[in-house]
This record gives structure tokens, sequence and C-alpha cells, in this order.
């Protein structure tokens, strides 16, 4: 009778161990481990550099991309903004240089046709520089590069912290889940011993 309640016991104790040995491989050891008929290391630190560039291909290929960021700048609702911006940053230092004899009239008429032709022209300025820096932006911000080299600078314990401070709940529960479907496995072979006993 004693066996049949063991068996559960270990197969849950196995399943969890295993699975908590498995979250600790991903990560540990750190450095290679010679075990003469395998090399043994820790999933990330061997696969450092493959995951930094699937990481940085993922992001500029499906979430984010230099053609995006600028299509977000270049429309009118932010060449608006911007030109509101360039005038109001001109028309200040304007009220800054102009000498305080001239009459207020002068400087407001002068004020108002500087602001009207900023407003005329910026736009048109503002669609020159996106057009002729579009092509130079997207040849040499390279945002996967960027990712990549960021993912590969991070120190390895910074990088694990960072895994675990995102998906701690999630790990663990990996681990309880691993005990219960051991503890699951035990009932079916107790269950299996009882209906087909075999003289234990």
């Amino acid at each position: 009778m004693f066996h049949l309640v063991i068996i559960p016991l270990v197969s849950a104790f196995i399943g969890y161990l295993t699975n908590v040995i498995a979250i600790k491989l991903m990560f540990w050891p750190r450095k290679p481990i010679n075990l003469g008929f395998f090399v043994l290391q820790g999933l990330l630190p061997k696969r450092q550099a493959d995951i930094a560039r699937s990481v940085g291909e993922l992001v500029e290929q499906q979430l984010f991309s230099m053609d995006e960021l600028l299509d977000k700048i270049d429309n009118p609702e932010m060449h608006d903004k911007i030109t509101d911006r360039l005038t109001g940053i001109v028309k200040n230092k304007i009220d800054t240089v102009l000498p305080s004899i001239l009459p207020g009239k002068i400087s407001r008429l002068i004020t108002d046709n500087l602001e009207r032709m900023l407003r005329k022209e910026v736009p048109g300025l503002i669609r020159q520089v996106m057009d002729s820096g579009r092509d130079y932006l997207t040849e040499e911000v390279k945002i996967k590069q960027m990712i990549e080299d960021k993912i590969n600078d991070y120190d390895l314990t910074q990088l694990e912290e960072m895994i675990k401070s995102v998906s701690s709940p999630e790990l663990r529960f990996i681990e309880v889940l691993g005990g219960v479907l051991g503890l699951f496995i035990g009932l079916v072979q107790v269950l299996i011993l009882v209906l087909f006993p075999i003289g234990i």
C-alpha cells in the first residue's frame, strides 16, 4: 500500500525538479563545461548572439522600422506642428533682436510678414528635408543592428535578471506544472497497478 502513495509523490517531485533544472539550464552554466561526450552551457550564454540577431530582425521587420518612424513624422499634422514650433521660435528671436526704438506697428508688421513667409515656406522645406533624408536615414540607421548590439552588450547577469523580471510568474508556473504533471503521471501509474496488479 505504501508504494501506491509514494509513486505519485516521487513522480510529482521528479516532474517539478526536471522543470526547475530545465529553467536553470536556460541561464547556467555561463561558461561551457566539457563533459566528454558533450559540452554543457546555458541556452542564453550559448545563443546570446543568435537571440540578439533574431530579436533585431523581428523588431525591424514586424514591429518597428525606420520607414514607420519617418511616416509618423512625415504627415500633414506633424508638418503643422513643426511649422508652428519653428514660427514661434523665430518670432521670439525677432522680438528680442528688433530694437525697442522701433514703433510697435512696424515691429508687428515685420513679425507678421515673417510669420506669413515662414508658414508658406516651412512646409515645403520640411517636405524637401524628409524626401532627401528618408533614403539616407533608412540606409544609415539600422534598427536591427542597434537592437542586436544592445542585447550583445548586455552582461549575462543583467540579461538573466531582465528576462526573469518579465517572466518570473510564468517560469514559476512551468516549475509547478512539472510537479502537477508528474503527480498526474504517478496517479495513472497507481491506477494501472491497481487495475493490473503485478505482485508488487
